[in-house]
């Protein structure tokens, strides 16, 4: 029988970036297959049966409309002190350092068998202990820890080698990860779909800055999954990932029940005058739509030094921009479900499985009968776990980039519903 989701926490105290089981020649542990190429051997430690609470954190921004650092806070019980940095008696004496690798899964089995489902892999930032003063108080170390984004943001660069013109958007990438030898195990990048201009080779910038001007130049998607992968999707797969089908959750019994629905309607997204200009261009393109200015007044946005070599895909872009954003309607901002429920082993599947821009169908039933529903991207996903509660937050938006595409048996593919698209 299907029961429910079991956390796992563990700590690599090995140097380096990489995540899982290193492949060290000759040591039988590492088989080819299962461990990635390394140069030192892992040191990990399981914590999972001493894991307290769990508090995790991805996602876009919307507001800012980037991916932020992912982040999450583990909260370890410690009342034998091994884990403060300053008890030469622990076990882990001189190896609770900062940016220690650290994992959260859970263990799960529908009825078919147990699988491992990756909820995060960071890095821990700091360790923080609070003494218990009487016989019921438990001592605690907090783990504050953060993902693979706070490694790019802390790297300044200038010239890069190699990122020269023309150059497509996912060779840019790699070529920016290869600054620092991001590991090529943790890499899932598009080859891209625009051909850029030279890396402008500033200085007083990041290497996180210079990779996420890159993702706007080519309006995609740049984000670290829950396995610690750094994943660039192009616009030619996001828009195509609007075709597949999607995992259907409503409150009407027709799909995957949710425990809470937040809707909006406001002009927090809204733009309705935009401008884009691209490096080295003296010729902003702009484009407004007057029927939005009227209606509600001017809501402008603009993109500078993007990286795309003609003013025409900048003009694309902006006309992109104006037609997803220009009016407001309902929107479902995110659901939230309870893992712990034993009774729905595809609700728990979906709430353990689902990655950024994975495909959700929403139904939500209204007072008076009517059902509003919705096809949304995925943009953030949020745990919250402790030993009585098990709960996901499914942050979502509709697609900012629609295609028509041919021979799609979805609206994306029909004529006078898909439309076509930069």
């Amino acid at each position: 029988m299907p029961g429910t989701p079991t956390l796992g926490v563990s700590i690599d105290f090995a140097n380096g970036p990489a995540f899982g089981n290193p492949l060290i020649l000759d040591d039988p542990t590492t088989p080819l297959g299962v461990g990635i190429l390394a140069d030192a051997p892992g040191d990990v430690v399981d914590v999972s049966d001493i894991a307290i609470q769990v508090s995790i954190r991805r996602g876009r921004n919307r507001i800012l409309n980037k991916f932020e650092a992912g982040t999450a806070v583990v909260v370890l019980a410690d009342d034998n002190g091994d884990f403060s940095p300053a008890n030469i008696s622990s076990p882990y004496y001189g190896k609770l350092l900062p940016l220690r690798k650290i994992r959260i899964y859970a263990d799960y089995d529908d009825g078919g068998g147990t699988d491992r489902y990756y909820l995060y892999s960071g890095y821990i930032t700091s360790y923080i202990s609070t003494y218990g003063l009487g016989v019921d108080e438990t001592s605690k170390i907090t783990l504050q820890c953060v993902d693979g984004f706070r490694l790019l943001n802390g790297i300044g660069i200038s010239t890069v080698a190699g990122a020269g013109s023309p150059q497509l958007s996912g060779d840019r990438i790699n070529t920016l990860l290869d600054v620092v030898n991001f590991p090529t195990s943790q890499r899932d990048v598009d080859s891209g779909d625009s051909t850029l201009q030279a890396d402008p080779g500033t200085s007083d910038r990041d290497l996180l800055g210079a990779i996420q001007l890159v993702e706007s130049s080519e309006f995609g998607g740049f984000f670290l999954s829950a396995e610690g992968n750094a994943t660039f999707l192009s616009r030619d797969t996001i828009s195509k990932k609007a075709d597949e089908t999607p995992i259907v959750f409503s409150d009407d019994g027709t799909g995957i029940t949710y425990q809470q629905i937040e809707f909006a309607n406001d002009d927090t997204l809204l733009v309705n005058d935009v401008t884009v200009t691209r490096l080295n261009s003296v010729v902003p393109q702009n484009v407004f739509d007057q029927t939005s200015i009227d209606t509600y007044f001017l809501h402008s946005g603009k993109r500078d030094g993007i990286l795309v070599q003609t003013d025409a895909e900048a003009l694309n872009q902006a006309q992109t921009l104006l037609v997803a954003r220009k009016d407001t309607t309902d929107r479902i901002d995110s659901m939230t479900l309870n893992l712990l429920d034993s009774s729905a082993p595809t609700k728990i599947v979906a709430g353990l499985n689902l990655e950024i821009f994975d495909l959700v169908n929403v139904t939500k039933t209204v007072p008076g009968g009517s059902t509003i529903t919705k096809e949304l991207f995925v943009q953030g996903v949020q745990h919250d776990i402790t030993q009585t509660m098990f709960t996901t937050k499914i942050l979502t938006a509709e697609p900012l980039i629609q295609a028509f595409i041919l021979d799609s048996t979805t609206s994306q593919g029909r004529l006078g519903s898909g439309i076509l698209s930069y």
